[in-house]
């Protein structure tokens, strides 16, 4: 078979594979969808939400976000329901996730009030715990746990920790075998404290009711006592007003430093009463407060930046093999973006060798002579690190390309809502053996929500190394991956 039928083949069998995907999971609607009205709910954040995300109540999809706007600093959630689902009155929009790791979705709790929730009205929030929420107190644990056990590295896996463990064994050893050594020799004498103990015990029942009437007379006495000693009961007590006299002229002085303060006396006095000493501690606050709002300023800027994981498979067909990529792309705002990039390729970086050989006779006379050329493929783990900007349809980007500098350009025709893109990619224009620099030629189609497909030809330029390839991928936003990484760079 030919490899543009085998092309054909592969694409029809993809074609029906995913159209049996999406009908089967129930997420595409034929000839305009059910009938809806519009809901809305205000959010704190709409973060995991996009368009066309499901809204359930009690696990049942009873419509879909219609669209998300920005309102007074917060996120406006409009809500498609279908027409024949009736909302109880005092219903309450919830944002969730199907799983730890699911996607996110709108949960209506329903109300127990009498009534329906009217069209174009606006229901109260719910906020949920996220699993960035859970992920931040796991890793305050975590850090916790981290600091403990590099202490405990430093205290006891060093040789000298080893050593110290050693002796406190060896020590907890011998005392035990002192403490075996000395019952075994003194078991007559415990035997015989023993005894004792339980004839001092019987004397103490004698003696017990003695001591408590000698303890009544002992009261006795201490009540004889107050009654002679009242005078000097007396004079303890005019003390004790001395000693409050001495306390009020303390509280006099305490006033008097007071008043020196107010009076703008001593270096106390000067700071709060001095315009120009004032003046430098306003400045000094402002400056602080500059430096909070700078900090500010950075985390709201990295706040609204977009993390996107990526993750895609080219099939090779000259090869009959996979080239695979992991993606992690940065995206600030819509005209520019940051992607790093992990391949697994299945060839490597390409690499010739000549060997000559000369085979002699006995007599030191050639026999034959011939060169041997070997081709070798290494290095197949490669790496990508590139910055893009956008103009217009077109996108620009330059940096390294799977681990040499390249560039690489993009059209995104007008009409497809950015699904549809044509690119090539080139890069390595120094190669070994003079081969001539990798060209890649490709496009790629979003056909549902992260999904896409890719097809094009690798290598155009080297007939003897260029491959057809077709591929499937996945590409979506992780806020939670952005939240690793600001803490990454806060530190």
């Amino acid at each position: 078979m030919k490899t543009e039928a085998k092309v054909g083949l592969f694409f029809i069998i993809a074609i029906i594979v995913i159209c049996f995907l999406i009908i089967k999971t129930g997420q595409f609607e034929w000839f305009g969808g059910k009938k809806t009205y519009d809901i809305s709910a205000i959010l704190e954040t709409a973060s995991g939400l996009d368009t066309h995300t499901d809204v359930r109540m009690a696990g049942v999809k009873i419509g879909t976000v219609k669209d998300i706007r920005l309102k007074d600093g917060k996120a406006l959630v409009i809500l498609s329901i279908y027409r024949d689902v009736d909302l109880p009155a005092g219903s309450i929009v919830k944002v969730t996730s199907k799983g730890i790791l699911g996607d996110k979705y709108i949960e209506i709790i329903p109300g127990h009030n009498a009534g329906k929730v009217k069209p174009n009205s606006t229901l109260p929030t719910e906020k949920a715990v996220t699993v960035d929420d859970i992920m931040t107190i796991v890793y305050g644990v975590a850090s916790d746990l981290k600091k403990i056990t590099e202490s405990l590295s430093h205290t006891v896996g060093t040789k000298k920790g080893e050593q110290q463990i050693g002796e406190i064994i060896e020590n907890i050893q011998k005392i035990t075998e002192d403490l075996r050594e000395i019952t075994s020799r003194n078991k007559d004498n415990f035997t015989q404290s023993i005894d004792n103990i339980k004839s001092f015990t019987g004397d103490l029942r004698v003696e017990i009711p003695k001591l408590s009437k000698k303890l009544d007379n002992l009261l006795s006495h201490l009540d004889t006592v107050v009654t002679e000693n009242k005078q000097d009961f007396r004079e303890t007590i005019k003390n004790a007003k001395e000693s409050t006299k001495k306390l009020s002229k303390t509280l006099d002085y305490v006033e008097s430093i007071s008043k020196k303060i107010d009076e703008g006396k001593g270096t106390i006095g000067m700071l709060v009463n001095d315009d120009k000493m004032g003046k430098h501690l306003d400045e000094t606050l402002v400056s602080f407060k500059n430096a909070m709002d700078a900090a500010t300023d950075y985390l709201s800027a990295f706040k609204n930046t977009g993390v996107y994981l990526g993750f895609k498979s080219e099939y090779m067909f000259d090869v009959d093999d996979s080239k695979s990529y992991f993606t992690v792309d940065i995206v600030p705002n819509n005209k520019r973006y940051y992607q790093i990039q992990i391949i697994d390729s299945p060839y490597g970086k390409i690499k010739e060798n000549s060997f000559e050989h000369i085979i002699t006779n006995d007599d030191g006379t050639i026999r034959d002579h011939y060169t041997e050329t070997v081709i070798s493929n290494r290095d197949a783990l490669k790496f990508s690190a590139t910055i893009g900007q956008q103009f217009g349809d077109f996108l620009i980007k330059v940096g390294m390309i799977e681990s040499k500098g390249g560039f690489g350009l993009s059209y995104m025709p007008k009409g497809f809502d950015g699904k549809l893109s044509f690119s090539i990619d080139a890069w390595d224009f120094s190669r070994e053996n003079d081969l001539d620099p990798h060209v890649k030629v490709f496009a790629r189609y979003r056909f549902y929500r992260d999904f896409f497909l890719t097809a094009g030809a690798d290598d155009v330029l080297e007939s003897d190394y260029s491959q057809y390839f077709l591929g499937i991928g996945i590409r979506f936003r992780d806020d939670y991956f952005k939240t690793l990484l600001s803490n990454v760079s806060i530190r």
